[in-house]
């Protein structure tokens, strides 16, 4: 009798398999190398006992194990869903310049809850329409008009970095991520934040990691499993925390805006500076029509959750690793010494001489290929594409590991080596791309430089970055993670 219900298990466990599997993928999948689909689940039985810290070398073991010569491509099966990790610069630049692989891949479906469907995850007209009304918002002038800003929260960190300037290293993390989140909301909202609204940064920050366990926990991948964990309750808790004090200041900032002459609201175009450099992103959001209509409450709040979300983790990690390695690198570090005293002298760090810093320029791109803060990316194909030597199957997640592309030996010379200077030589288009690429690149991405580039030079004015002597443990989140990074910072 056991044995009955036991083949009608199994003879249940191919049906629904069968079912549920798209057979186009199916026989498209055979292109490329992989773990053995098992019925039902795939190939998550490779995810067991996998976390976050794990995942690097996961990824890097699977293209070891089943990337071939001709093709740098590894299919796995997460359940009945194909997921396609790339690492070669050529078909990188085939996926990310095709006008059909511009939507998001399924996973990042997980941080709606979070921050609602904004320009980083939505596709279509909807991602069109507020590309369109958020780029001016990051031109150099109206990103000038906010340097003062940079300046300020920078010259508060440096008094904290003050407090530990006994060489000792301690923890970088905590103390950068605070002052980035605060540029980040005084540049979005034109709201400074004050000590009673932690609440706030500390839910930015552990939202991301409720978020981050779904990618590499392939079960709680299935909404119907998560909404049973104690993650979803606190990732709603932590929505509500996001979404109340957002909504206050979208309130008070309308209002605001409300009071203002008719005559200074008009003539919004995106030619027109004079008022848009005045403007942060949410005056912007706040004055903006699609189709004759104003923006939504709820359509505001999604954008200014998503680049505060969005761009805190990736300029904190730029600028913590960059520092890292330069106290690593003393000769790197008296090069940029030298740098600073030819640009500046004594006179005061300023927007336009942001430019002068060349090499900073190189050793940022050098930390950002080393230690990218956005190790993957990913697309989705809702057709199939044929790309010449394989074909695109539709519906399928395209996972670009960047980490493992900056890292080819065949395009970087000793790749595991700090060497900023190799950025002075032409490298093959898309080798080299931590912003992402094509219609999809980061937006943010000027914002991000000049919030890297006035750190860094500003602390290393002050102080000497000594090296702790131990490596961080990294973790692949959905950006690079790290419990720990250690510096000193001895005074001059």
């Amino acid at each position: 009798m056991l044995f009955m219900y036991v083949v009608l298990f199994v003879v249940f466990i191919f049906i629904l398999d069968h079912l549920l599997v798209n057979k186009r993928n199916l026989e498209l999948s055979k292109q490329f190398n992989g773990p053995l689909r098992l019925p039902l689940i795939g190939g998550s039985y490779k995810f067991v006992g996998v976390s976050a810290k794990d995942m690097f070398g996961f990824v890097q073991n699977m293209f070891a194990t089943y990337s071939t010569q001709k093709r740098n491509i590894v299919q796995i099966w997460v359940g009945p869903a194909l997921e396609l990790f790339v690492d070669d610069y050529k078909i990188i630049e085939a996926i990310t310049t095709n006008p059909k692989c511009i939507a998001k891949s399924s996973q990042y479906s997980f941080l709606h809850a979070a921050v609602g469907d904004g320009l980083l995850f939505s596709k279509g007209q909807k991602w069109f329409n507020r590309r369109r009304i958020i780029t001016p918002t990051f031109h150099f002038k109206i990103l000038e008009q906010f340097f003062d800003v940079f300046q300020k929260q920078n010259s508060k960190l440096i008094e904290k970095i003050k407090t530990e300037t006994n060489g000792h290293p301690f923890n970088i993390f905590p103390v950068i991520t605070s002052s980035v989140l605060n540029a980040l909301v005084e540049t979005a909202m034109g709201f400074e934040l004050k000590a009673k609204d932690s609440e706030y940064l500390n839910a930015v920050k552990e939202i991301g990691v409720v978020v981050a366990t779904r990618f590499v926990q392939p079960w709680q991948r299935l909404d119907f499993l998560f909404n049973l964990t104690s993650s979803k309750r606190k990732q709603d808790e932590l929505v509500k925390i996001l979404k109340n004090f957002t909504t206050k200041i979208i309130e008070e900032r309308r209002k605001l805006l409300m009071t203002k002459k008719s005559e200074d609201l008009k003539n919004l175009d995106d030619e027109d500076f004079g008022l848009r450099k005045k403007m942060c992103l949410l005056d912007v959001l706040l004055q903006s029509t699609i189709d004759g209509k104003p923006l939504s409450n709820e359509d505001i709040q999604e954008e200014v959750d998503t680049f505060t979300f969005a761009g805190h983790d990736t300029t904190t990690n730029a600028i913590c690793f960059t520092l890292h390695m330069i106290a690593k690198h003393p000769e790197v570090q008296q090069r940029l010494n030298k740098e600073i005293e030819e640009v500046l002298g004594d006179e005061k760090l300023t927007f336009k001489s942001l430019s002068e810093f060349k090499y900073l320029e190189l050793v940022i791109k050098e930390t950002l290929r080393m230690y990218p803060p956005a190790p993957v990316i990913s697309r989705r194909l809702y057709e199939e594409v044929d790309f010449g030597d394989f074909i695109a199957p539709a519906n399928a997640n395209y996972n670009i590991a960047l980490f493992s592309a900056f890292r080819n030996p065949n395009v970087f010379e000793n790749p595991d080596e700090f060497i900023p200077e190799r950025f002075l030589k032409e490298l093959p288009a898309f080798a080299f791309i931590p912003f992402s690429a094509g219609q999809r690149n980061c937006i943010g991405q000027k914002f991000a430089m000049t919030s890297i580039k006035t750190n860094i030079i500003n602390i290393l004015r002050q102080f000497t970055v000594i090296p702790s002597g131990k490596e961080p443990e990294i973790e692949m989140h959905i950006t690079l993670k790290c419990d720990s990074l250690l510096v000193g910072f001895q005074k001059k």
